[in-house]
């Protein structure tokens, strides 16, 4: 239990700080953002409350491809995450200056992007309960059979789709994410995956000649 929630933690923590490399880049937004961006600038209220309204939209969409009940759990995972980026923002970007630069800008913007795939991969295996984006992705997985890469991808083309339809701030950063980040996340996944099996039939090996002394 515990390595489960060191390995929720810590894939979380990354995650969250890909989120703050993005927004300190100023090179793009998720797509998702995008559509929150949008529906604010066409409905009013403010960005934040479209970005709940959306999170609950894609728990509902989860449920409805799942077949389940509706996934309250989700919200954690926004909560916990919300907390490593203001801490993030807080410790490391709150005193920077936005990168003049537009390779640097860039650079930045790249490594974001990394660290989110590199989170997401690693901490939705701890079993514990994923953000909406990242239950949904799973819940087309496991549905349909398709990659985790294949998911993603149709997951972010869909808030691209709504935020380019809306207006939203959709540029060649949140086309990158929306293509790329799928990828990341199936190849640490896999990886995260094999340690792990190995680590437990390590355990499974040892646990027979312990019982003999």
């Amino acid at each position: 239990m515990l390595s489960r929630i060191a390995i929720y933690l810590v894939g979380l923590a990354i995650n969250a700080l890909g989120i703050a490399l993005t927004i300190f880049s100023a090179a793009g937004v998720g797509s998702w953002d995008a559509a929150a961006i949008g529906m604010n600038n066409y409905f009013g209220l403010t960005i934040g409350t479209w970005t709940v309204a959306i999170q609950v939209l894609i728990v509902l969409m989860t449920k409805v491809v799942e077949r389940k009940r509706f996934q309250y759990g989700s919200m954690l995972a926004i909560i916990l995450r919300s907390i490593f980026l203001d801490l993030w923002i807080f410790l490391l970007f709150d005193r920077m200056e936005i990168p003049s630069s537009f390779l640097i800008q860039w650079l930045v913007f790249l490594f974001g992007t990394l660290a989110i795939g590199v989170g997401i991969g690693i901490y939705i295996e701890a079993k514990f309960p994923k953000s909406p984006v990242d239950g949904l992705m799973l819940a087309l997985h496991n549905r349909f059979d398709w990659s985790i890469n294949v998911s993603r991808i149709v997951v972010e083309l869909t808030g691209t789709l709504l935020g380019f339809i809306l207006s939203g701030p959709v540029g060649l950063g949140t086309l990158i994410i929306a293509l790329f980040v799928g990828k990341i996340i199936q190849t640490v996944n896999s990886k995260v995956k094999m340690v792990l099996n190995q680590e437990r039939m390590t355990v499974f090996k040892e646990r027979p000649s312990e019982q003999n002394i």
